[in-house]
């Protein structure tokens, strides 16, 4: 099984890359989502971050992910909390994921890992696709999506790795700072290689 870790800046456009291999059938761990339900099903990490953040419980055991974001997004020393806290228990998951699917005889498995090389988690990943967006494209990206003024979307793309970082340490680069259609071009060329690679 090859394990692809698709990775990015925040806004940059990894969701869509991710979406293009599900629509071939291709299976993508999402880690994200991964880390949303694991908050609803592991009563540990829900008292973790609900503890370290002093956040409001509610009886459907979820958190308002708005109220984090500002609390962490505003102050490095937090988010830093709040990865110790959360990347073990999703790491955990992702390794169970993948020994699951290696068992089933998958041929190429996706994570879907925004903090991919933060995380350390580059090691269970063959390949790695850097989806890439310029830092103005990023900025105007964040700002309409999530509806923030430009300190903030700033502050948020300046919380993670540095993109340009990513792209050298990645084995591959989607540059979606363009059109859509250039991105899957891009996109359909690297899984054409990537397959080459695994029939090697």
């Amino acid at each position: 099984m090859v394990v692809v870790g698709v990775t990015g800046g925040i806004a940059s456009g990894k969701s869509l890359v991710s979406d293009w291999f599900k629509k071939l059938h291709i299976k993508v761990l999402d880690a994200d989502r991964i880390y949303k339900k694991l908050i609803q099903s592991n009563a540990s990490l829900y008292r973790d971050i609900i503890d370290a953040f002093s956040l409001e419980e509610n009886p459907n055991k979820t958190i308002d992910f708005k109220v984090l974001g500002r609390i962490v997004f505003n102050d490095q020393e937090k988010l830093q909390i709040l990865n110790a806290i959360t990347h073990p228990y999703v790491i955990k998951e992702i390794e169970k994921h993948i020994e699951h699917y290696r068992h089933e005889d998958l041929p190429l498995l996706v994570l879907d890992v925004p903090l991919l090389f933060e995380a350390n988690m580059a090691i269970y990943c063959d390949a790695i696709i850097c989806v890439y967006a310029d830092r103005e494209t990023q900025i105007s990206r964040l700002m309409k999506r999530g509806y923030l003024n430009r300190e903030i979307a700033i502050q948020r793309i300046d919380s993670q790795m540095d993109l340009e970082e990513k792209k050298e340490k990645s084995d591959y680069v989607i540059d979606n700072s363009w059109s859509r259609d250039a991105s899957y071009e891009q996109f359909r060329d690297i899984l054409v290689k990537i397959k080459k690679k695994d029939r090697m």
